[in-house]
């Protein structure tokens, strides 16, 4: 007596994202599709999304969550034979479903070139319509011809980009001299400074980023307290402490401001700091040899931020202090009608 034996035959082109089967097989695609050019948030990311994927059948009640709820996890994927080879994510960006963002949009070298990209792109716009979005958003990196070419043929524009800036340890140069006039003191951890810095932010930030992403005065408003007790766990570990610093005249008030907050648990150094446009090309390279000679004084680990690209006086001021501009990220809009 034969006994036929069943076999599943493996699910093959796009179908919705699982949750409960799908996470380990998406984390290997974006790591070989994105392979080099991640930063130390996209690991996390990608570790936890492994760390989930682990829990495989426990996370099956995701995959019947309606998408109003669950938009962390919503997407879609291509399958060949059993393996997850083209993905993309599709998640809400506002509170009232009007801004969505498209992100981890990947397809397997192998299976480049049979338009799949394009259909994950349809399938995302499609989702993104039928949840009433009203504008859709998503990154990609300059240079990324390919990439860029599909989502300009789609309808997308380019709005503002980001450059990420690596130093492998804090570099020691001279110290620049403020101009005359100019005093850089503490932020006072106020109001007042909070909204002084926020205005500066609002003159100085390009619009289309902050079209893209609005600047919100509640990160600017640095409470007293939190940063103290934040500070005192520094010191008591031995880490350097955040600083604050802005820069004034008699005249104008607040011209520049000057973030420095070293690593700790071996994550990189970062800082940041905007000049008043009247001041530009002046204060640039004093801001950036203080953090440097600040960040000097803790371990010797790398340096790494992000700052608006087309703030030409602050790219050049970085890249002579000897930082390396490892990509440029550029954001991309896309308006869908009624």
């Amino acid at each position: 007596m034969a006994i036929a034996l069943r076999r599943k035959i493996p699910e093959n082109g796009l179908r919705p994202l699982k949750p409960s089967k799908d996470l380990l097989g998406i984390a290997d695609l974006i790591e070989e599709a994105f392979a080099g050019d991640m930063d130390n948030s996209g690991l996390k990311a990608l570790q936890e999304m492994r760390w989930m994927g682990r829990w495989g059948k426990v996370l099956f009640w995701l995959d019947y969550m309606s998408p109003d709820v669950n938009t962390y996890l919503n997407g879609f994927v291509w399958e060949e034979d059993g393996k997850i080879v083209g993905n993309i994510t599709v998640n809400r960006n506002s509170h009232d479903g009007r801004r969505w963002f498209i992100s981890n949009v990947a397809v397997s070298k192998a299976f480049r070139g049979r338009g799949i990209a394009r259909a994950l792109m349809d399938a995302a716009l499609e989702f993104v319509r039928e949840m009433r979005g009203r504008v859709v958003l998503l990154q990609v990196r300059r240079g990324n011809a390919p990439a860029v070419h599909l989502y300009r043929s789609m309808g997308f524009k380019e709005s503002g980009a980001l450059a990420d800036f690596y130093m492998p340890h804090p570099a020691k140069i001279p110290i620049e001299p403020l101009p005359a006039g100019v005093r850089l003191r503490r932020h006072r951890l106020d109001v007042e400074d909070a909204r002084r810095a926020f205005a500066l932010a609002r003159m100085v930030v390009p619009a289309d980023l902050q079209h893209e992403s609005p600047l919100k005065f509640r990160t600017f408003r640095l409470e007293g307290s939190d940063v103290l007790v934040s500070n005192l766990f520094r010191r008591l570990f031995g880490f350097g402490t955040r600083q604050y610093w802005v820069a004034e005249t008699g005249s104008r008030g607040v011209v520049a401001t000057l973030n420095v907050e070293p690593g700790i648990w071996n994550r990189e150094h970062s800082l940041g700091f905007l000049v008043h446009p009247h001041w530009q090309g002046h204060l640039e390279k004093a801001l950036v040899s203080r953090a440097l000679a600040y960040l000097a004084q803790f371990s010797a680990q790398a340096i790494y931020f992000r700052h608006p690209d087309a703030l030409t006086h602050d790219v050049s001021a970085l890249l002579d202090a000897g930082f390396e501009k490892r990509r440029t990220l550029v954001w991309m809009r896309l308006e869908i009608g009624d």
